[in-house]
């Protein structure tokens, strides 16, 4: 056994040490994001003593709309930038990403003048103010932030993304911070925190590096390889950005639901509950992610027969990792709230309970989403998408017309498991795997380690009543 783990110690060391490989590019941006979360982690419980729920709710509301322009500004394009063997087809790529971004935000500004009044009204964004004509330039800077990350992961340079990551995070919750305390927590610093952060990132990743290939990224403009590329990679706005756009509708459909029928502080409760589930997966697919999508490529277009494999393995691994912290988040998040964040967070524990398990398969899907890029099946990840919407949108429409914000929510969190589940299953059935057994493990484990939690609460709580006793 001893020489069976110094075997595999010895055998992962060199693995990390070679220059370029999976084992070294997932080290370095697992130790950049978990240097990210851990700044998440420890500057939230000041956030949150600085900034109320009702800030947070219409931070959410404002940034879902952000969110819902920030996917149509590209046609989603940028998700086929690994694609391309050939550099001057990625570098055609980057130049239609850049023109739609141009060509979208002078249209938007155009519109904001004539729109910006009236969709304050409708979204209750009334304490946002004038911030609200800055939806261009933040999509300006998501976009070049998205195409420069993509830029770095094509060429492995997941060292310097890292350094940017860490720095873009320390001092954008700095700058929200200072703000939020001199000026009593209004909902303008979260917006200013924001802009902060996309200014920094974006300067941090242009100086990085990318600055030095300008010149070709000018040389090699040619209007018939952008379009030779925009009709070879015509699935992404047919598939992958319709897709993209329903996750996006289905993921802010509570802040929209919750705004309508139970105002903004609830909203700020459950936007500030998804934020510290976020930070975990932020943490572990910001690593995963990037390097995976590109092994993943590089797999099947050398070793197809591997693929099924490594992608099993990593499911397996991620199920084993998310399975006992979000599980003690579903069992205790109220509990753990109210001691770490302040009694009015409480209620946010108790959207974390109904949304804990979901997030368990949304980190699995971290092994399996990529794949029907990778196999050219955008339409079922489209067809996938839309009918967790639907489930989520009947869910939550059962809560709003009982007007009870529990069951919209426990109907949302179990539409939104079960959606993500299936999905899984769907993907590795198409990678002939054996879905049955899978489907068998996954569910054991969560069912056991749910009991087992459940069972620990109500010791607890028997112990605590018999103390007061």
């Amino acid at each position: 056994m001893i020489n069976r783990i110094r075997s595999t110690v010895r055998t992962s060391t060199q693995a990390i040490r070679q220059r370029g490989s999976f084992a070294q590019n997932f080290a370095v941006t697992l130790s950049g994001t978990t240097i990210v979360a851990a700044i998440g982690f420890v500057l939230t419980p000041v956030m949150s003593r600085i900034y109320a729920p009702a800030s947070y709710g219409q931070f959410a509301v404002f940034g879902s709309v952000v969110g819902n322009l920030n996917l149509l500004t590209t046609l989603g394009y940028p998700g086929a930038m690994l694609m391309p063997k050939l550099r001057e087809r990625f570098l055609a790529l980057v130049h239609l990403s850049l023109l739609l971004t141009v060509a979208s935000i002078v249209v938007l500004g155009g519109l904001l003048t004539f729109a910006a009044e009236p969709l304050r009204r409708v979204l209750h964004l009334e304490g946002v103010g004038g911030w609200l004509y800055a939806v261009p330039l933040l999509l300006l800077l998501f976009n070049l932030n998205a195409i420069m990350f993509t830029w770095y992961t094509r060429d492995k340079a997941f060292t310097k993304r890292a350094g940017v990551d860490i720095a873009t995070t320390l001092s954008g919750r700095a700058f929200t911070i200072g703000f939020g305390w001199v000026f009593g927590g209004p909902v303008t610093g979260l917006i200013l925190g924001e802009l902060f952060n996309r200014i920094t990132a974006t300067t941090g990743l242009l100086f990085g590096g990318i600055w030095r290939q300008l010149g070709e990224l000018w040389t090699s403009f040619n209007w018939q390889t952008i379009k030779s590329v925009a009709k070879e990679y015509k699935d992404f706005p047919l598939y992958i950005l319709p897709a993209g756009y329903v996750n996006t509708v289905s993921s802010q459909l509570p802040i929209f639901a919750l705004t309508t029928g139970f105002g903004s502080t609830v909203v700020g409760l459950y936007s500030f509950s998804v934020s510290l589930l976020e930070i975990p997966i932020n943490l572990i697919g910001n690593a995963i992610s990037p390097v995976f999508a590109q092994k993943a490529i590089e797999t099947h277009q050398n070793q197809p027969e591997r693929l099924p494999v490594i992608t099993l393995d990593l499911y397996y691994k991620l199920l084993y990792l998310g399975i006992l912290p979000f599980g003690c988040v579903t069992v205790f998040g109220d509990w753990i709230f109210k001691i770490v964040f302040g009694a009015r967070w409480e209620g946010a524990g108790m959207f974390t309970a109904f949304l804990g398990y979901y997030y368990v398969f949304k980190l699995t899907s971290l092994a399996t989403s990529g794949i029907y890029t990778v196999y050219e099946k955008q339409r079922y990840q489209l067809i996938a998408n839309a009918c967790i919407l639907a489930a989520r949108a009947v869910g939550l429409g059962i809560g709003l017309y009982l007007h009870d914000v529990k069951i919209a929510m426990l109907l949302f969190g179990l539409a939104s498991m079960l959606g993500s589940f299936l999905t899984d299953l769907h993907i590795l059935s198409l990678l002939r795997l054996p879905i049955g057994r899978i489907a068998l493990r996954s569910i054991a484990l969560t069912a056991g380690v749910t009991a087992l939690l459940f069972a620990l609460r109500l010791g607890i709580e028997s112990l605590h009543l018999s103390f007061l006793a």
